[in-house]
């Protein structure tokens, strides 16, 4: 058979008023060398008969008669029936330009590298139809261009202005996906991730009719078409993965997906497909590696919406995560500032992870850089048990600022773990942990504890248990602000297991937010909350789960000893708080400001830095914390030597004593000055010769003990 230069794909259906139009410009070429392949696509009006009409007069015209299928299934078939060097498209509405053809094959032999081919376009209005997206339809470019990935995303999808190479077309095996709508996006995507170059010319070869009741108008109107837009999106995305096209179009992904987050804002969307389509948006937003996108806004873009962040909206992407008997749910509230000690926490439980399980790695972000993220996204990447899950906890922040408020070192971040309940809805139970924690035991056997109807499970916080007891402060505290009995044992929310089915079932999360609103200050204000919402129902846990150091520091404390032997609950307490504190198989907290990596030398800070050397951060934390001793140490030479009295002070301490200097001469004083606060005078062989009398204001000199003057200053 010999093979023609070109083939013209032209699906139609109840077209009847335009395919005389179409067809007559196809066959008027001043090329003639074509194929010209006509799809009846289920019609019902008089479209067939015009075409075999055509058909009888011009053997280049070929007629495939199909039941309704949509316009990317009766391209396919085109495109079987397609045996031509290069593939065209064109629309049974509109028509090509009598050069069209001759152009586009010349554009493409021009330079063997061109894979594709692109004109631009007369738009036609029939019936007023308003067409917002007409800029885009247009190409105002001329010459040869390498297809970069941005560039890539700024070539419209539209088929009939382009000519296609059917080489690359069977290479890859691209054809159309079965949808209503997008089919042509999906099939220009594929193929401009396989091209090198494109030529574009600037001449309106095309001539395009708008009007209602077109395929293109309908989509644009059907708030449901972001449905097939994603099923487009997932169909490249495997099409990338088939033929490891990542690296080359990982931006140009990128940015399908960002369109995608614009369609999920259609304000004519139900709640149930909105929220349908974030799900799909974030699923395939998770395959796209930020580090290779080189655009700052892109960048930005999909950091958010991996995050969570989609259609403006927060999302919750957690029921992604796989659930199954083995899942471990582990949850950090963290912000940048603390992110690298996070890191030594997650070594830590890695290292004493069991691998008969799978442990989910949930950090609630209140604010990283995307680079630390990447830093945790490498420490797990070795470990096939664990997953990363970074979701953005700023909308819940600020939604609530009025309440959530920052104090001393408190961020709003401490507030974090009352969103848990609403993101983890897939989970009955997860482990949430602060990040200044270090594990020498498997969290996982928290996951496996039967909290029967309590709330949380939780460790009781030893120092202020004793402190409660001890500091007439803390009882009034108690009693007065959080109206809590001494039977109440106060726990520490460093540790918590989170019974989510009982929080969920009695709103244990607003609760606490109400709490916060309604009442004046607390001390602890996350902690104290909770404490008070879940009081009586909390399933306490051994203090090796959470043994807070600094505790050890106040029990050799004479008062603090008197109050622990005064009761037998803290004796039980303090034993069984000993007994971790020196055990092997403990979770240490490093509460307070006195932290391992600014305070190297204190107890157990060695168990923390054991892991902190495995990670990314640890020369980092090595030379902020060798930067801040040296800091210190300089400030306290300085505060040592601003101790030093002046002349002034000393004088002042002294109740003014003189300060006397004798010049001698043979052993005799030949000299003298007496200075005091106020004055200093001069003498010369014992005979006071001057003196100088200064106040705040005033200077005077006398001479003899005659003022010779005064010199007046009045400071501004």
């Amino acid at each position: 058979m010999i093979r023609t230069k070109v083939s013209i794909i032209v699906p139609f259906c109840n077209t009847e008023n335009y395919i005389g139009v179409c067809l007559k410009s196809l066959t008027e070429q001043t090329y003639s060398d074509t194929q010209i392949i006509c799809i009846n696509d289920g019609s019902t009006d008089n479209s067939r008969s015009i075409v075999e009409k055509f058909q009888n007069k011009d053997d280049r015209i070929h007629l495939i008669n199909l039941s309704r299928s949509g316009p990317g299934i009766a391209r396919n078939h085109g495109l079987k029936k397609a045996f031509g060097k290069y593939v065209m498209f064109c629309d049974s509405d509109d028509f090509y330009k009598p050069e069209m053809v001759s152009t586009m094959i010349a554009l493409m032999e021009a330079n063997e590298e061109v894979d594709l081919a692109m004109c631009n376009c007369k738009l036609q209005n029939t019936n007023n139809t308003k067409r917002k997206d007409q800029s885009y339809l247009l190409n105002n470019r001329n010459g040869i261009f390498e297809l970069t990935q941005h560039l890539k995303r700024t070539v419209n999808i539209i088929l009939w202005n382009k000519i296609f190479k059917v080489e690359i077309l069977n290479k890859y095996n691209i054809d159309f996906i079965d949808t209503e709508r997008h089919e042509d996006e999906n099939f220009v995507f594929k193929y401009l991730s396989v091209s090198r170059n494109i030529s574009f010319i600037n001449k309106k070869l095309y001539t395009y009719l708008y009007r209602n009741g077109s395929l293109s108008e309908e989509t644009f109107r059907n708030p449901d078409h972001i449905n097939d837009y994603l099923k487009c999106v997932r169909d490249f995305s495997n099409f990338l993965d088939q033929y490891s096209l990542w690296d080359k179009n990982n931006q140009y992904f990128a940015e399908a997906i960002i369109h995608g987050s614009y369609l999920a804002e259609h304000k004519n969307l139900t709640e149930q497909t909105k929220q349908n389509s974030i799900k799909k948006i974030y699923s395939l937003a998770k395959k796209i590696d930020i580090q290779k996108i080189n655009k700052a806004n892109i960048e930005k873009s999909i950091f958010a919406i991996q995050k969570g962040c989609i259609a403006n909206k927060l999302f919750f992407p957690l029921p992604d995560i796989q659930k199954t008997e083995k899942s471990i749910p582990i949850i950090f509230v963290c912000d940048d500032n603390y992110i690298k000690y996070l890191a030594t926490g997650l070594q830590s439980i890695i290292e004493n992870a069991s691998q008969n399980n799978v442990y989910h790695i949930i950090i609630l972000d209140c604010g990283i850089k995307q680079e630390s993220i990447r830093v945790i996204e490498r420490q797990i990447a070795g470990y096939a048990n664990f997953t990363l899950h970074v979701v953005s906890a700023t909308a819940f922040l600020n939604k609530h600022k009025a309440y959530f408020k920052e104090k001393g070192h408190f961020t709003a971040a401490i507030y974090g773990r009352l969103f848990i309940p609403e993101i983890c809805d897939e989970f009955d139970k997860v482990v949430y942990i602060d990040t200044d924690m270090v594990f020498s035991r498997d969290i996982a056997e928290l996951i496996k504890l039967d909290l029967k109807d309590n709330y949380i499970a939780a460790v009781i916080d030893s120092k202020i248990e004793i402190d409660r007891r001890n500091d007439p402060w803390w009882t009034r505290y108690f009693t007065q602000n959080l109206f809590l009995d001494i039977k109440n044992s106060y726990v520490n929310s460093g540790l918590v297991v989170f019974n989510l089915e009982m929080w969920r079932k009695f709103s244990i999360s607003e609760q606490c937010i109400k709490l916060l609103a309604d009442s004046g200050e607390f001390i602890l204000p996350d902690q104290d909350v909770i404490n008070i919402i879940c009081k009586n129902k909390i399933h306490y846990l051994d203090q090796s789960w959470n043994c807070t150091c600094p505790t050890k520091n106040i029990l050799d404390n004479e008062p603090i000893i008197k109050t622990i032997n005064q009761s037998v609950f803290l004796e039980n307490l303090i034993a069984e708080y000993n007994t971790a504190y020196n055990g092997s198989k403990t979770v240490l907290h490093y509460t307070s400001r006195t932290k391992p990596w600014n305070t190297p030398d204190m107890e157990h800070a060695e168990k923390w830095w054991y892991y902190c050397k495995k990670t990314e951060w640890y020369e980092q934390i090595l030379f902020q914390n060798l930067s801040k001793q040296i800091h210190n140490h300089l400030l306290d030479i300085n505060v040592k030597k601003s101790c030093l009295p002046s002349r002034e002070q000393a004088m002042t301490i002294v109740g003014y004593t003189r300060l006397i200097k004798h010049y001698c001469l043979f052993g005799l004083s030949v000299f003298e000055t007496k200075t005091t606060t106020e004055s200093k005078k001069y003498y010369l062989f014992g005979i006071r010769i001057a003196k100088i009398v200064q106040n705040v204001h005033r200077k005077k000199l006398y001479i003899l003990g005659v003022r010779v003057f005064t010199i007046k200053v009045w400071k501004q």
